[in-house]
């Protein structure tokens, strides 16, 4: 028997987030059992090898090393592969792939968290109850025994957002104390000071982080369900949507890099209730903006990676933010998905517009 089965069995367990304990119940042995083969004091009893590379979704070869890293890659690939589907893929592409994946890798978290998430999205479309439990026995699992905080963390919002949507307000407010208080979150705490030197960076990074989140709170807050869509609220609306954008040019000034992306996407919403109000000329000046910023943040996206920042606010920041929560569109350019959002009827009225036509033009120039 290979000698490093116990370091195997160890990494297939960290990987897949699971204890000792867990791996022990699974497969009928004690956890001091579990441990002492991962220290190398022994090995398990042949006939418990098929039971230990079914519960991790791999075959006894892989088990006892010989094709770990193929398995390695697989997995990198599709994960992958979910993040391009996010992107590009319709729903039911998403939850198919989800599903495929999880029957070859079960124990692996960020797929069944992916596989959560594309099923709640199927539930907002349709409402289809039935989607419910699954969706709840997925992140349930993940809550109770991934390690990794991000992807737990993820599974968590979800069960806020099924609990929300259906009216379980107990089961909503359980899991929303699942999380951090704001206050006691890392970036709060390292800004505060740590006696390592990096102060300066640790407060620009909550800056930047707060920003983030301040910016899309307020332009998702026209969106809200309580603010109803009609001419009564659509000049608040824009109001909010123009704040967020002064929010970003505060911060982060002219030298936006990233943040291009969130000033195109409001001022794309923005226009959305000028046209309703029929105001031709304030919508074209909005989709002028809009443009703009989205050719900035593709331009941006190809040369300014591994840059500073240059904001008094984020001048210690490169661009992508160094975090493992980054993401970025790399399917499709920002300029493809706006010239997709062009493509509404609502903008029929000033599509022969020779500005119109010009934006039009200039985003085709980007888009890919």
């Amino acid at each position: 028997m290979n000698i490093k089965i116990g370091a195997i069995i160890k990494k297939l367990r960290a990987e897949n987030n699971i204890t000792q304990d867990v791996l022990a119940t699974a497969i009928g042995v004690t956890p001091q059992a579990i441990s002492r083969w991962e220290a190398e004091g022994g090995y398990p009893d042949i006939e418990l090898l098929p039971a230990l590379a079914d519960f991790f979704s791999v075959s006894t070869d892989e088990l006892l090393g010989y094709k770990l890293s193929q398995r390695e890659e697989e997995i990198t690939n599709i994960k992958k592969e979910i993040s391009r589907l996010a992107e590009v893929g319709t729903i039911e592409e998403r939850i198919t792939f989800a599903r495929n994946a999880i029957s070859r890798y079960p124990a692996d978290f960020e797929i069944k968290e992916n596989l959560a998430v594309c099923l709640y999205h199927l539930w907002c479309d349709t409402k289809n109850n039935d989607l419910i439990k699954e969706i709840e026995n997925l992140c349930s699992s993940v809550v109770a025994e991934c390690k990794d905080e991000d992807t737990r963390y993820d599974a968590i919002n979800v069960l806020i957002n099924i609990y929300g949507g259906t009216k379980q307000v107990e089961k909503a407010m359980q899991s929303v104390n699942l999380l951090t208080p704001m206050k006691y979150c890392r970036e709060f705490a390292k800004s505060s000071g740590i006696g390592d030197g990096n102060t300066e960076f640790y407060i620009q990074d909550e800056i930047d982080k707060l920003t983030d989140c301040l910016g899309t709170a307020i332009s998702n807050y026209p969106l809200a369900d309580e603010l109803p869509n009609d001419p009564s609220t659509w000049d608040r609306k824009i109001e909010m949507l123009t704040i967020s954008n002064h929010l970003y040019k505060m911060i982060y000034g002219d030298n936006l890099m990233f943040y291009h992306v969130r000033l195109s996407q409001n001022y794309w919403l923005i226009s959305t209730y000028q046209i309703s109000q029929g105001k031709k000329d304030e919508t074209l000046a909005s989709l002028e903006k809009m443009c703009y910023h989205a050719i900035e943040y593709d331009k941006a996206y190809i040369n300014d990676h591994g840059k500073f920042y240059t904001s008094i606010f984020t001048d210690k920041l490169i661009y992508p933010e160094p975090n493992k929560d980054f993401h970025e569109l790399t399917e499709h350019t920002n300029c493809y998905h706006m010239l997709d959002r062009l493509q509404n009827k609502r903008y029929d009225c000033v599509r022969q517009d020779s500005r119109f036509v010009s934006i039009i033009e200039r985003l085709n120039q980007h888009a890919k």
